[in-house]
């Protein structure tokens, strides 16, 4: 599963399950297993076959972190690669695994499992204790919910901050109700609050799969645009759905608009580094490094210079983020608005316990208990 997709395994509902949590968390704990690993494997864990080490952290995951009985996590895993020539590999290191134990003293980014330059900047920030909440946040499973549109499904709880956003109970097979759009409560958050802004004519850029338009569908006409197609296609079945009206989607650049009309209201849903959201897009935290950040502002800044220019003038103008650093949110702002003077800053739609003094939404995941999400709202004065 480590290097293919669930739904190709042809199994029954609890074991695929299981298989899915192996591969959850083997994925989020890479770091410790590899570090636990590189113990009992004589060679550089990066010059293993993929399929060996994609079965040694199977089996690691089992061991470390699942609790699974140590006959059962060994046999299964060397089982599964009972047909390469490095069963034996497998085998012997699993086994020597079996009776390992970890030290008290791992440093902070192996004990919670993520890139070391990354927590050695939240630490500078944050401080040590903030950091060690923020890993462990990070770390688990987010919760089953979503905005009901219509009614309100049975069984399922309010939200912390909206009456409408509702969580629901894992079990089995989840087949959303009619009318209810999966997602944390911080995205139904930022999809309500730029639904409350005032705009008949809307462009959403960096719309799929969906999640803002479901909020503001019903609010006017609306164009959705994104770059990747395949992105699309899910936003695409989500319209289908949900029934969207009025709402047309465009696959093009986003940095790089295909037309020069002007809207009354325009929203940015930049690309960005995730770090707001490592609970819920858990590999996300393997892809950071500071060069993917850095590349990463320089589109988000030209994406928002460029959304600027389809304003009209009284319009307003949305820019957010499901990041928590601040380069990537209150420094855009700051670079946008000292190179766009016409744009004056405005609160933000939304819960004031979430709002900063100067108007962001800035959610911070142990804090308020949500996924981490940006936002900052504009009207244009000419």
């Amino acid at each position: 599963m480590l290097r293919g997709s669930p739904k190709r395994l042809p199994l029954a509902s609890e074991d695929m399950a299981f298989a899915t949590r192996m591969y959850r968390e083997a994925v989020i704990w890479r770091k410790r297993i590899d570090h636990a690993l590189a113990g009992y494997v004589r060679q550089s864990l990066e010059t293993l076959d993929a399929d060996v080490l994609c079965s040694l952290r199977i089996g690691a995951v089992q061991l470390l972190i699942l609790g699974t009985p140590a006959h059962a996590a060994v046999s299964a895993t060397v089982e599964a690669h009972s047909r390469r020539k490095t069963r034996g590999l497998v085998n012997a290191v699993l086994r020597k695994m079996a009776s390992h134990r970890e030290k008290d003293d791992l440093p902070m980014h192996v004990r919670y499992s993520h890139p070391e330059a990354l927590v050695g900047r939240w630490i500078n920030r944050y401080g040590e204790g903030v950091t060690e909440k923020l890993l462990g946040w990070n770390n688990q499973p987010p919760p089953l919910g979503g905005y009901a549109f219509g009614r309100i499904p049975d069984d399922t709880l309010p939200g912390t901050f909206l009456e409408r956003y509702r969580t629901i109970e894992r079990r089995g097979s989840f087949q959303p109700p009619e009318q209810f759009y999966i997602q944390d409560e911080s995205a139904a958050i930022v999809g309500q609050g730029m639904a409350g802004l005032p705009g008949e004519t809307v462009l959403e850029v960096g719309a799929a799969p969906g999640g803002k338009t479901a909020h503001l569908n019903g609010t006017g006409f609306i164009i959705s645009l994104d770059k990747k197609r395949k992105r699309m296609n899910l936003w695409l079945e989500n319209r289908e759905r949900m029934g969207w009206e009025g709402c047309f989607p465009v696959a093009a650049d986003c940095a790089r608009l295909p037309f020069k009309s002007k809207f009354d209201k325009v929203l940015v849903d930049a690309p960005c580094t995730n770090t707001g959201v490592y609970r819920r897009r858990y590999d996300a935290r393997w892809n950071w490094t500071p060069k993917l950040e850095q590349g990463l502002i320089l589109i988000q800044r030209k994406m928002l210079q460029e959304s600027a220019r389809a304003v009209k003038p009284g319009g307003v103008l949305v820019y957010s983020t499901c990041s928590i650093e601040p380069a990537e949110n209150s420094e855009a702002v700051r670079h946008f608005e000292e190179n766009n003077t016409m744009f004056e800053r405005i609160p933000f739609p939304a819960p004031a316990s979430l709002l900063t003094s100067g108007g962001f939404l800035s959610i911070f995941p142990p804090d308020a208990g949500l996924d981490g999400l940006f936002a900052v709202s504009w009207i244009r004065k000419s």
